[in-house]
């Protein structure tokens, strides 16, 4: 009984590592919390008062979240989670290597960042390795997508 009880325990642990994130962290002021870090709806983050998170959806929702003295808790998630383009937003929004990278493409071939207006154009041109003009124009969806 013990056995088929830690069996299925462990598949449930495994299956829920498998499932993508709702939320990812785009934009932070709490210094505890870097951009890049994946929430669950409804999760609990100890985010200090005064602070205040950015979270994005795969689907490209953008929501606030203000911290308080019990922290705060991610919404309520609008769509099913998508693994691939939530890697991809994770990878876009982690602070870029520094110093020189080898093998990036020419400015001749990348797009004007103004000219991304989705978030699956800004995800495709990443995806390309235009990563400086998809992170500039991900900044701009960002802060249009959360005007009140």
């Amino acid at each position: 009984m013990r056995k088929t009880i830690l069996g299925f325990m462990l598949a449930t642990g495994l299956a829920g590592a498998a499932q993508a994130a709702d939320y990812v962290v785009v934009k932070s002021t709490d210094p505890a919390v870097r951009p890049g870090v994946e929430l669950n709806a409804g999760q609990r983050i100890a985010l200090g008062a005064g602070q205040t998170l950015t979270l994005m959806s795969a689907a490209g929702s953008v929501s606030t979240l203000r911290g308080a003295a019990g922290g705060a808790v991610a919404p309520r998630a609008g769509a099913q989670p998508d693994n691939a383009r939530m890697a991809a937003l994770k990878t876009l929004v982690d602070p870029p290597p520094t110093g020189r990278t080898f093998g990036a493409r020419r400015s001749g071939v990348c797009p004007d960042p103004s000219t991304l207006k989705t978030l699956d154009e800004i995800l495709s041109v990443q995806s390309n390795g235009c990563a400086v003009q998809a992170r500039v124009a991900l900044e701009t969806y960002i802060a249009e997508q959360a005007k009140p």
